[in-house]
């Protein structure tokens, strides 16, 4: 049996998600190997998967497709990042499609009620960027305002900082002044987290670290996105895997197969490592085959004139 995520590569319960039902209906997915020629086939029949993660900065689009997936037994958890960054104007251009807060809490609560289980649905707040703009006060005050909108919703946060990828570097660039991330001596950092498990503990919600050993404490909890004790605590009656995963040193998940694709998520986010070119990330999107049997193939495409995104459905996203 394999985990599968789905996935840190792109967004596919946002954009994704008629797609995904496609192949779940067809029994198999397949996914192109990012740095090798192989292409490679997973079988997702639920004899075959432990659990599938899902992770997603808008799950209303998805929501439509829950009961299908329970129709054929698979068994899911889902990172739901939400960050903040898209609710004012000034700060819109670090995520630039992604909707309002108001618009994903909603969404958050409605995919906990379908599964009457807070544990399902993990909060994201990662990446934390510094900016003159956000700053650690402002990261404070708009991390107490989403746990207060979350509490009883979920039991977890995982948080991390943001990582300076080639890129990534790249991308920020092209922002204003004010809005050019600094990375800030590891004590500031730490000071920040601890802050946010303090703001956190009254709304029942305890903070994991994703890949920063260097925050955890005794209120930190060392983070594992793809969590064999979780999966175990969701579904005793299964025994996942316990191989480590070597993504990166500090990765604490345990082994699972990525059925994702690089530069295809149309968000915008301009901290995004997973989209390197933002225009291709658009033209894919628009082009994709909900029936092909992997995301995206492998192509030289020249990214045309991207128009604006809309969900799986084809309507247009909820912006404010």
């Amino acid at each position: 049996m394999h985990t599968i995520s789905a996935s840190y590569r792109t967004d596919i319960p946002a954009f994704y998600g008629a797609w995904f039902l496609e192949r779940v209906r067809a029994g198999s997915v397949q996914y192109h190997n990012p740095v090798g020629p192989q292409v490679v086939t997973l079988s997702l029949r639920p004899t075959d998967v432990h659990a599938i993660v899902f992770w997603s900065k808008n799950y209303a689009p998805f929501l439509r497709y829950l009961d299908d997936l329970d129709a054929h037994g698979l068994d899911c958890y889902f990172h739901y990042a939400i960050t903040g960054y898209s609710a004012d104007p000034a700060t819109r251009p670090l995520e630039t499609r992604v909707p309002h807060p108001n618009h994903t809490l909603d969404s958050f609560a409605r995919l906990v009620d379908h599964y009457s289980q807070p544990l399902v649905v993990q909060w994201r707040y990662d990446p934390i960027i510094f900016t003159a703009r956000t700053d650690a006060t402002w990261h404070r005050q708009t991390f107490q305002y989403l746990a207060q909108r979350l509490a009883g919703w979920t039991r977890r946060c995982y948080i991390s900082f943001l990582d300076s990828y080639g890129k990534v570097r790249r991308n920020v660039a092209t922002l204003p002044a004010e809005l050019q991330p600094y990375d800030p001596p590891a004590s500031e950092k730490c000071a920040l987290a601890n802050d946010l498990a303090a703001l956190a503990a009254p709304y029942d919600i305890t903070l994991y670290t994703c890949a920063e050993d260097f925050a955890v404490t005794d209120h930190i909890h060392r983070g594992a996105c793809v969590d064999a004790d979780l999966i175990q605590t969701l579904w005793p009656q299964k025994r996942p895997s316990r191989a480590h995963c070597a993504n990166r040193g500090k990765c604490g998940c345990v082994a699972h197969r990525d059925i994702g694709a690089y530069d295809t998520c149309p968000h915008g986010c301009i901290y995004c490592y997973a989209v390197q070119n933002r225009d291709l990330a658009l033209t894919r999107y628009r082009h994709h085959d909900p029936h092909h049997t992997a995301l995206a193939a492998r192509t030289s495409t020249t990214p045309t004139a991207p128009s604006e995104p809309s969900d799986d459905a084809g309507t247009q996203l909820l912006l404010f």
